[in-house]
């Protein structure tokens, strides 16, 4: 039985979007390792966001080899890409319960004993105080649970709590106008959106994987026919 040309070339195209994938999620996953501060990402996230990264890593790596043993029609290669796309597929599942995980109630218990943990927001180091305003100006809020109070005391409230929309909730703070409400939900929901994403990236890259994983098999299974054949 001769090799499928057809089923060859759609494989060398899904290895192809694997390694253009993996290096989507290279990028995004360690985008968002390196900005943590900016991203407001809580030890509790780290392992999921560590873990994409080396997905992505390996999708790129084997991609790589997925399009080199199509080409080849190297029995070996397939397989050992067989095998790495089942071992980053459930790494991906990982990745996705991970994800899952961080939306209970009891991990947002979690990451507000780690928020606690960083009060007065005045003592924070300086990387992670401009970081956090920036999330104040972008989110119309200030400070984690009780306003301005989480900074310290009223001298050091930064102009990130300014307010410069009036139609947001609003107080006075010695002659000035600040954020009054904190920015916790705000920051809850970026996680559940940031849950949603990494979700999201496992559900479909794991989908191209299953159908990897059909093809590498089927294409193994006609060069296995076409051995036997010859023998």
């Amino acid at each position: 039985m001769a090799v499928s040309k057809l089923v060859k070339y759609l494989l060398f195209n899904f290895n192809l979007l694997f390694f253009l994938g993996g290096i989507g999620i290279l990028s995004f996953s360690a985008y968002v390792r390196i900005n943590k501060a900016a991203f407001q990402i809580t030890d509790e996230l780290l392992p999921a966001i560590n873990l994409l990264i080396f997905v992505g890593a390996m999708t790129m790596a084997f991609g790589f080899l997925g399009c080199c043993g199509a080409l080849q029609e190297s029995r070996c290669l397939l397989a050992i890409f067989f095998m790495s796309l089942l071992v980053m597929f459930l790494m991906l599942l990982s990745v996705g319960v991970l994800g899952a995980i961080s939306r209970t109630a009891s991990s947002q218990e979690i990451v507000k004993k780690h928020m606690k943990d960083l009060l007065p927001l005045s003592e924070q180091p300086e990387d992670f105080q401009l970081a956090f305003q920036d999330v104040e100006r972008t989110s119309f809020c200030c400070g984690f649970f009780v306003g301005h109070l989480d900074w310290g005391n009223a001298t050091v409230v930064p102009d990130s709590c300014n307010c410069t929309d009036t139609s947001r909730n609003c107080t006075v703070l010695e002659a000035r106008e600040i954020f009054a409400t904190p920015c916790m939900t705000y920051i809850f929901t970026w996680l559940d959106r940031l849950s949603e994403t990494l979700m999201g990236i496992a559900f479909g890259f794991g989908m191209l994987m299953i159908l990897g994983m059909i093809f590498s098999l089927v294409l193994l299974c006609q060069m296995n026919s076409g051995h036997t054949s010859l023998i």
